[in-house]
């Protein structure tokens, strides 16, 4: 098994998204570029806080299919 990490600062900042659509854009394009991948398991966490800007983070576990 695999994982992918996918992460991004600040995504939101006072309730508009700056770059979260970037991070689905990012993650979009890895799993266009990756067909043959199996899905085990996808996790999203966050960190930050009010004096540090926040960062979100996506892990990607997943296998290679043969082929």
């Amino acid at each position: 098994m695999k994982v992918k990490l996918f992460w991004k600062t600040n995504p939101v900042m006072l309730g508009t998204a700056l770059n979260a659509s970037a991070l689905e854009d990012e993650i979009n394009a890895w799993l266009s570029e990756n067909p043959r991948i199996k899905m085990i398991d996808i996790k999203q966490s966050s960190s930050g806080g009010s004096l540090h800007g926040s960062v979100w983070f996506v892990s990607v576990w997943y296998e290679e299919e043969a082929g």
